[in-house]
């Protein structure tokens, strides 16, 4: 006679319930949440977990409409000093809101890749590599239907690098493209990132993380995080990922210490600036 087998149903109700608790709070902390700081200008925070590396996970989100506010390409060689300044300082002498750090560079400090300040084209020599720009304010006979800013995907985008049809332009290189594919190698190479996007409607979303992520986890994080991009570049990342927010008593700011020079926070030589229009 065989012994009767008990299934612990309220033991699996209570654990499937575990089970869906943890996943609602797991995916509420990937769930950005927005406060509107100004007309067009929203910031946010999401949680990196499980793709932080190192750090915080914390990850802050800046959400801007380029109806409402501008984008400038600064550049250190268009400064009286001609010297690269602290976020701090480019914020204090451009009048921003929030300023971001701006591409890659080489160490002498010249720009990898096109930059164009206000219309001046400070770096001419496109870099073959990188297949991403974020442009703003365009120019010529179609400026006035154009958007106000972009982020372009170089190979399907057009950019003239002779003569861009834009006053602002920021060369790099694509996160992910239209289809969610990471358009950069997988590595272990684990560092603060900063990158621009842009979203289904026309809106430059910048995201800067406190702590460390490869390159390919953080395409993968971005893509599923509810930010509607359709497409993401990124700009430096290390110590050069650099984020400041100060406007109408709300003040954000992340970077992190290079240890090697103990300089707080790294100087730039670019940077984008957001103004009020």
């Amino acid at each position: 006679m065989s012994a009767s087998t008990r299934v612990p149903v309220g033991r699996l109700a209570a654990l499937a319930g575990v089970i869906v608790a943890v996943v609602a709070i797991a995916q509420a902390a990937r769930t950005p949440h927005w406060r509107e700081l100004a007309p067009g200008v929203e910031f946010g925070t999401l949680r990196g977990e499980p793709f932080c590396r190192t750090g915080s996970s914390a990850i802050a989100l800046l959400r801007l409409d380029p109806r409402r506010v501008r984008l400038r390409a600064l550049h250190f060689l268009r400064q009286p000093d001609h010297l690269p300044l602290t976020i701090s300082e480019w914020r204090r002498r451009s009048g921003a809101i929030a300023v971001f750090n701006a591409g890659q560079y080489y160490p002498d400090y010249r720009y990898m890749g096109l930059f164009v300040s206000d219309g001046d084209v400070v770096s001419a020599r496109p870099h073959g590599g990188f297949r991403a720009a974020l442009v703003a304010e365009p120019s010529g006979a179609d400026s006035t239907r154009a958007p106000r800013a972009r982020v372009l995907d170089l190979l399907h985008d057009t950019l003239d690098t002779a003569h861009p049809a834009w006053r602002q332009v920021a060369q790099s290189f694509m996160l992910f493209g239209h289809d969610g594919t990471p358009r950069v190698r997988q590595s272990d190479q684990i560092a603060s990132r900063t990158v621009v996007g842009e979203d289904e409607k026309g809106r430059i979303v910048v995201v800067t993380s406190e702590g460390g992520y490869t390159l390919w986890d953080f395409a993968r994080l971005l893509h599923g995080a509810g930010l509607g991009m359709v497409h993401a570049m990124s700009m430096d990342g290390g110590h050069e990922a650099q984020l400041l927010i100060d406007m109408r008593g709300f003040r954000y700011a992340s970077w992190t210490r290079d240890p090697a020079t103990a300089v707080d926070p790294v100087p730039l030589p670019a940077v984008i600036a957001v103004v009020p229009r």
